[in-house]
């Protein structure tokens, strides 16, 4: 049930009022693009289901864990899938890709058929390569080897696959190492005025880290003001999404070209005590270390050239200089410093 204390009464009515919605094609798909800032560009857009007003179910969140509770799961995703698509395709670019739902416990529903996606796109100018399955997780995987088979079958048909919620919930390590997914969505509870947190700023170094060791992209979600965008930005996150950006909507939005771009180009966290840019040498970068008298826990270092843009914490580019202590003074330090930092 959704609410302690919530009577029978309001429960039967939501499930009345979800089998009017599927039966009477009520519901709506609203879209949000997901940027890649660096290349300013659109990479796509996330598919998101609306319903009418209710008195009776609040969210999309309940709208599914109810459609869960009542075996109509696989009909609710493969109806909100199929017009998704369809009020898409005139929209994306070949470019582009669109993120669509996928809830682990839809394996479990009686009525779950793998191949109907494909068969969808069949009538359409989309591509398998151009639909990316968002797993969203309102409880721990159930049968973890099942769905990962069922994720093994779309991967083979070429689609590709995100998890959500990542740092949230139920988005567990196990499930990222055991899936592989292609994009790793980080939840907004760690992007929220991230710029004040060192705390969330090495948590999301960490993912970094590991979407980089993992071959996979890595999107932060909810990004809501300029000062979250910039700080993330400044940390290397290149691909994220929010209302910053745009809302939900249908048709779906175009980004304007100047929210790519920080207004505040020379944004600076006081966390950051260190740029390292690509003509920055071993003899620059020695000197810096003996002249640093500042605070040392909870700092950060920046890797920032002209194609990338990597943070650290400073304790480890410490480290890094004991291990290079023998190279050249003329050298620039940001090949060796990112080779160690991912090694």
């Amino acid at each position: 049930m959704f609410v302690i204390g919530e009577t029978k009464t309001a429960t039967e009515h939501a499930k009345q009022q979800l089998l009017h919605w599927l039966n009477h094609r009520k519901l709506s798909m609203h879209f949000q693009p997901i940027v890649h800032t660096a290349q300013k560009t659109i990479q796509g857009y996330e598919a998101l289901a609306r319903f009418p007003r209710s008195d009776y179910i609040s969210s999309p969140v309940e709208l599914f864990q109810l459609a869960d509770e009542m075996d109509q799961l696989f009909y609710l995703e493969k109806h909100t899938r199929e017009l998704a698509i369809e009020l898409i395709e005139r929209y994306l670019n070949p470019h582009q890709k669109l993120w669509v739902n996928l809830s682990p416990n839809v394996i479990h529903d009686k009525a779950f058929t793998p191949g109907f996606t494909h068969s969808v796109i069949e009538n359409t100018n989309l591509t398998a390569r151009q639909i990316v399955f968002e797993i969203t997780e309102q409880s721990a995987i159930k049968d973890l080897d099942s769905f990962k088979q069922l994720l093994n079958h779309y991967r083979e048909q070429g689609f590709t696959v995100a998890i959500d919620d990542v740092g949230a919930g139920y988005s567990s390590l196990q499930a990222i190492s055991e899936i592989k997914p292609d994009y790793l969505k980080v939840d907004r509870s760690l992007i929220m005025n991230i710029q004040h947190s060192s705390e969330k700023q090495f948590m999301l170094e960490a993912l970094q880290h590991i979407s980089s060791k993992m071959g996979s992209s890595l999107i932060a979600e909810g990004v809501e003001t300029e000062t979250e965008f910039a700080k993330l930005t400044a940390m290397g996150v290149e691909m994220m999404q929010g209302y910053y950006f745009a809302k939900p909507t249908y048709p779906p939005l175009e980004v304007p070209y100047h929210l790519l771009e920080p207004t505040d180009v020379n944004y600076k966290d006081d966390g950051v005590k260190l740029i390292v840019s690509s003509n920055l040498t071993f003899q620059d970068f020695y000197l810096w270390l003996s002249q640093y008298t500042g605070p040392i826990d909870r700092q950060l270092a920046t890797i920032k050239t002209e194609k990338i843009q990597v943070s650290m914490p400073l304790q480890e580019v410490i480290r890094f200089a004991a291990y290079s202590n023998g190279s050249s003074p003329s050298k620039p330090v940001w090949r060796e410093l990112l080779q160690w930092w991912r090694s």
